[in-house]
């Protein structure tokens, strides 16, 4: 009976560690901790846009968030609750890329310059930019409180993982679409995704910014179409150059 009873309980254990592989496969809500970078731009009340914390004084988003009178929020999990640890500031300077084009995508990123510097802390840190181009991690997260596949959107921020595409993939997938400054990531099994609501959100790749939300398939989560995104790697001197000039 002691030896069935020992079988009996390993296998509830694989079971519940396979259900668990499975939540996190799929995506689901995030961890506390894990995203101390992640930024959430509101415009009159409501979330715009996701950004990056890359600096005390800076946030990395897409030019297409561009909006008047911008609040970031830092050190965010729960939309709906005033957070301990949450910090908002208004936004005193806006650098889009002077090459971004609304009409290709090309160039969909920006600089938020604060009000004042974030204070740093366990739920508030910058997020080293990915400088090597060749860097190809297989494993990447994206995050953000965009909208879901059941049409909501949550309260609590939702990470998902996902993979850099080739970019024979991608072009395939867009025929003619994909610039030198853009980079894919998607998921063929289960077509995890960013949706509205995540744009100028991160790509993570090996604890590192890869790339910022941009654009893709309309409706989000496409096992055939990948998510685009800004190609952060290609602008780390654009960066460097704007925060020592401002």
């Amino acid at each position: 009976m002691a030896v069935k009873m020992l079988v009996i309980a390993l296998v509830l254990v694989a079971a519940a560690q396979a259900e668990e592989k499975d939540k996190v496969l799929h995506g689901g809500p995030c961890e506390q901790t894990s995203h101390p970078y992640q930024a959430a731009l509101y415009t009159a009340g409501h979330l715009l846009c996701g950004g990056v914390l890359i600096h005390p004084l800076w946030v990395l988003t897409a030019a297409h968030c561009k909006k008047p009178n911008l609040q970031v929020f830092l050190g965010k999990h729960n939309l709906q609750q005033r957070e301990f640890f949450q910090e908002e500031s208004s936004v005193v300077r806006t650098v889009a890329h002077p090459g971004y084009n609304a009409a290709t995508h090309d160039q969909d990123i920006m600089l938020l310059r604060l009000s004042r510097p974030a204070r740093l802390s366990d739920h508030i840190q910058p997020l080293a930019l990915e400088r090597d181009c060749s860097a190809n991690h297989t494993s990447c997260h994206i995050l953000g409180w965009g909208k879901m596949a059941d049409g909501e959107y949550p309260d609590t921020i939702q990470c998902a993982y996902v993979h850099l595409v080739s970019r024979e993939k991608c072009d395939h997938a867009y025929p003619g679409q994909i610039t030198q400054n853009m980079v894919c990531a998607g998921d063929e099994k289960h077509g995890k995704d960013s949706c509205q609501g995540d744009s100028g959100g991160p790509l993570v790749c090996g604890d590192r910014l890869r790339g910022l939300v941009s654009w893709g398939n309309v409706p989000c989560g496409s096992k055939e179409k990948p998510g685009v995104y800004t190609d952060v790697c290609r602008y780390g001197h654009w960066i460097q150059r704007v925060i020592q000039a401002n």
